[in-house]
């Protein structure tokens, strides 16, 4: 009798300890360095629909075996046809003549040879007015000042809104669109995917040039642009993909645990903070339960998504396939935000999910915030508990994410650890702790 007490005991403190032996499974033997350099500098970019996300996706695959994890596959999903970049360039006929910074946005159609036009400002923040003076963009170099966005009306029926607008960019005979990069320091930014506006002779402009363009035409002085985008599409439709793995719940193996993190990653860099420090994150996070010999209650997945900067197609595509298990999901956690500390965790604006949250979390905030900007938005709107951390910014909104600066050397290796051991912290608790109620979103939020 004593022995099963003191069985019994030791289970006890071992699953009040497991936080803490993560950790320090993760302190003492965390790869996330060298993943991440694997990932990122030997590999390199990760377009959808691309051999690079294919060599990637084959990594992790072995990466996941052999750190023990169960039922590592591929599970596919149709893409269409894959786009590619070529050269983009661009220069000023008149004025000082300079070469402009430009970048063709993604999933868009290139320039098929020189164009060249005036340049016009295109100020129309919204769709009707965009509508009126459509007719007279045609063979123009149309630099956006503020595109048009749905008023709380065209809200109701977003999907009909989206489809007039794409109508609408779609049958305008411009030469050239030039989009004001957001990003600081002359860097582009990057967007793309089948369901955007845009559709063909769509760049990139550097903020330091659109603002040239701007001061010529505010003096009277129309700029002359002569451009050419060199990507397009491959000739046939493919298949895209998703890494998933799992570790097997030891007494609820039906109800899962997913952790989300995207391995797609736009071009013009490696992917090292959007999304490569997620995703080494997450297999590390696999690497300490199943090293720390740890058997969560539920089962643990993690599904490292393709097609995320295409407009979230890899978890769309997942919930459509694992559609009868949907109810049997007790929460997803995503993470991709760069590699910052956490500092805080979004409850989805659902009070249970903030309790079970700050129940796990223990002195870590837990804000009323709707986890928004990437795979997490695909469940979350389906009703399943989805949650994604608040991380310190660092550069990665105004310098690396989606530009060429998204490298390894952006990475704070210090601060990725913290953040791995926090979702961890985070992963367990919602293994083996009450179960969440699936709750349908409020439309307004």
């Amino acid at each position: 009798m004593r022995a099963l007490f003191a069985a019994c005991a030791a289970l006890a403190l071992s699953a009040q300890d497991a936080p803490a032996r993560l950790a320090a499974e993760i302190q003492a033997r965390a790869a996330l360095r060298a993943n991440l350099e694997g990932l990122c500098d030997d590999l390199g970019p990760r377009l959808t629909g691309s051999p690079g996300l294919e060599r990637a996706q084959a990594w992790a695959l072995a990466t996941l075996r052999r750190q023990g994890a169960e039922h590592v596959h591929l599970e596919t999903y149709d893409l269409g046809r894959p786009w590619h970049r070529g050269e983009a360039r661009a220069r000023l006929l008149n004025a000082s003549g300079i070469r402009l910074s430009i970048a063709q946005w993604g999933w868009t159609e290139g320039t098929k040879g020189v164009v060249r036009g005036d340049v016009v400002l295109l100020d129309t923040p919204t769709l009707a007015a965009f509508e009126a003076v459509a007719p007279r963009l045609k063979g123009k170099v149309v630099l956006v000042k503020a595109r048009p966005r749905a008023t709380p009306e065209e809200r109701r029926d977003l999907d009909g809104y989206r489809a007039r607008l794409r109508k609408a960019w779609g049958a305008v005979p411009f030469a050239l669109l030039l989009i004001p990069s957001d990003k600081a320091a002359g860097l582009p930014d990057m967007a793309g995917g089948p369901d955007f506006p845009y559709r063909a002779r769509t760049a990139f402009i550097s903020a330091e040039h659109a603002a040239l363009l701007q001061r010529l035409l505010a003096k009277g002085v129309v700029p002359k642009v002569e451009a050419e985008l060199g990507g397009g599409f491959g000739p046939r439709p493919v298949k895209a993909a998703n890494v998933v793995a799992e570790l097997p719940g030891s007494e609820h193996p039906e109800e899962v645990v997913i952790l989300g993190a995207h391995l797609d990653a736009w071009d013009l860099g490696s992917g090292a903070t959007d999304n490569g420090a997620g995703v080494v994150a997450f297999l590390e996070v696999m690497r300490a339960v199943k090293a720390a010999g740890l058997k969560p209650k539920r089962t643990l997945r993690l599904v490292l998504f393709s097609g995320e900067e295409q407009g979230l197609l890899g978890s769309k595509a997942y919930l459509a396939a694992h559609r009868s298990e949907a109810e049997r999901i007790q929460a997803v956690l995503v993470m991709d935000a760069g590699s910052g500390r956490i500092i805080a965790m979004a409850d989805g604006q659902v009070d249970a999910w903030a309790e079970a949250l700050q129940a796990v979390l223990g002195d870590l905030p837990v804000e009323y915030a709707r986890p928004g900007g990437s795979d997490q938005e695909t469940f979350r709107n389906a009703g399943i508990p989805a949650f994604s951390p608040q991380q310190e910014p660092l550069d990665y909104g105004s310098h690396t994410q989606h530009t060429p600066l998204d490298t390894v050397d952006h990475v704070v290796e210090a601060d990725l650890l913290q953040a791995t051991q926090v979702m961890a912290r985070a992963a367990w608790g919602l293994l083996n702790g009450p179960r969440l109620p699936h709750v349908t979103p409020d439309p307004a939020r």
